[in-house]
């Protein structure tokens, strides 16, 4: 048994590790969303993306799928939680040098798209583009629950002069806000089910570009 001492010192590191959980933004890789490099969902929340979700864990959520006679039920786990995200890389460039580096760069996105789609089980994904869509006329119905989202094609241009330091790497990512919903879905005929599978949209509400310096 521990003295009164070592009880105290126990019990205050303790404190500090909850702190800590209470703290910091939890942070999870976006498997299944490549548009994604990380997303970071906020603290206090017990959110998880549809890849951390074990089979047990989809299996109850099956169980409260409403049963119906014909074509999909959905049940949503995920309501519009708002992350933060680190997209994709979209210039990298090393100066070893020793002198500054100065240039005017331009970029130009293409098929600028504010949606991400990720299925599993039966489920399946219609391609358009960068466009993706939940296949098999599910997409209408979980857009009708979660709510319609911007997505579009566009095309983004900057043009600005960066400056690089001797022995300096800079690199561009994208950045921003996003809302997770997700959940799973049943078809039925004649009241029996079909196919199962688990679907999750995240769509882009805000994106910026984040300019960073290591060195090299």
């Amino acid at each position: 048994m521990l003295p009164k001492e070592g009880v105290f010192i126990y019990k205050k590191f303790l404190g500090l590790i909850l702190l800590f959980l209470l703290i910091v933004p939890i942070k999870v890789c976006a498997v299944g969303h490549p548009d994604f490099q990380e997303i970071i969902l906020p603290k206090h929340s017990f959110t998880k993306l549809l890849e951390d979700y074990s089979e047990s864990e989809l299996k109850q959520e099956y169980k409260l799928v409403k049963r119906k006679a014909f074509g999909w039920s959905i049940k949503q786990f995920n309501d519009d939680v708002k992350a933060k995200f680190v997209g994709n890389t979209i210039f990298a460039k090393a100066n070893n040098t020793d002198q500054e580096l100065s240039f005017i760069y331009t970029f130009e996105e293409e098929n600028f798209v504010e949606s991400s789609v990720s299925v599993q089980g039966d489920l399946g994904i219609d391609i358009s583009g960068k466009v993706k869509v939940v296949s098999g006329g599910l997409n209408g119905k979980i857009r009708k629950e979660i709510g319609s989202k911007n997505q579009h094609t566009t095309i983004e241009t900057l043009r600005t002069t960066l400056i690089i330091p001797p022995h300096r790497k800079l690199t561009v990512i994208t950045k921003g806000e996003a809302y997770i919903n997700s959940g799973v879905a049943c078809y039925y005929f004649l009241g029996i089910r079909f196919k199962k599978g688990a679907w999750e949209y995240i769509d882009v509400i805000s994106e910026y570009y984040d300019y960073y310096e290591t060195a090299i």
